[in-house]
């Protein structure tokens, strides 16, 4: 994790210089058979998962169990993700409705994370104007503490609650528009209402499926997601350059399909309208020319950990 750098003035990379009009045509040709393929098999996997759980209560493997069941549910991050783009499916209800669904599983409001990540790719890994750095990563103890997930729980579900309230900071009222407030809003209460009427029914038909299905794997699986996450931008220079500030990751097929190819995350972010479904295919383009390809999350969390380590060591010293 390389200390923090004065941000540099660079000139703009134009998606162009790497491929060629025609080609870019075709790769941000939206379209919706990729999105219900990639959704079925998450809903399937999510099932299985939740049906091996079923499973395991009360043996030895309940745990293990438990744990593959909650990165399934974490990974509906990558549908909600893709769907604030837009970019999931070619029909725009779709990718609401999806979004929407998958945005209440996960405790984030749609209209809110769509504007905080138009920020942060506009602003990828400038201190101050990037809402979502994770500057406690860049020092080992932070790493730690940030993977755990508990940081990322409190900061979403403190920021749900504010949200019922039209209590929005500073650093929201800079990348929300005055005119989506009111929606960040009404998509909050939506959310709770949904939490309410889950509890109501759980506590009629008395069961725990909620909990055990859902949330418990739900906090139990969001460490693996925070790894992802850190792999994406930390350590990389803050600099606003598509081809220095974020990572790609090279991982096993089974792994990209699991977060519908946000492994290819500097591609993404070099040209955030193509879909998902072409991201491999644009990697094949510009893979060579970025400065931070890694093989693997472990390699990349070794490199994470091993840069932590000297940061704090430097900064002990």
């Amino acid at each position: 994790m390389s200390a923090p750098e004065p941000e540099a003035k660079q000139p703009p990379i134009k998606p162009t210089e790497f491929v060629t009009p025609d080609r870019l045509s075709e790769l941000l040709r939206r379209r919706n058979l990729p999105g219900f393929i990639f959704l079925a098999g998450h809903l399937a996997a999510t099932l299985l998962t939740g049906y091996l759980v079923s499973l395991a209560m009360g043996m030895w493997w309940s745990v293990p169990a438990l744990l593959i069941h909650g990165a399934i549910v974490v990974h509906w991050f990558a549908p909600f993700h893709e769907c604030s783009h837009g970019t999931a499916f070619r029909s725009a209800a779709m990718n609401r409705t999806v979004g929407w669904i998958t945005g209440t599983g996960l405790f984030l409001i749609p209209a809110y994370f769509r504007y905080e990540h138009l920020a942060h790719h506009s602003h990828t890994q400038i201190t101050g104007d990037d809402p979502e750095m994770i500057p406690m990563a860049e020092r080992l103890g932070g790493y730690f503490w940030y993977a755990t997930g508990i940081p990322y729980f409190y900061s979403n579900l403190t920021t749900l609650v504010r949200m019922l309230f039209w209590r929005f900071n500073a650093a929201e009222r800079k990348f929300l528009p005055r005119r989506e407030r009111g929606n960040v809003v009404m998509e909050a209460w939506s959310m709770v209402l949904a939490y309410g009427a889950l509890a109501a029914v759980s506590i009629w038909i008395d069961t725990a499926a909620v909990v055990l299905y859902w949330l418990a794997p739900r906090l139990v699986g969001e460490p693996v997601m925070r790894l992802i996450r850190m792999s994406e931008h930390t350590g990389c220079p803050r600099v606003r350059h598509i081809l220095l500030n974020t990572r790609t990751v090279l991982t096993i097929p089974l792994i990209r399909w699991l977060n519908w190819n946000n492994a290819y995350h500097a591609e993404h972010h070099a040209i955030p309208t193509v879909p998902f479904h072409a991201l491999g295919d644009l990697h094949r383009v510009m893979g060579p020319h970025f400065e931070e390809v890694r093989p693997g999350y472990v390699n990349t969390q070794l490199h994470l950990m091993s840069n932590g380590m000297k940061n704090s060591t430097a900064q002990d010293g």
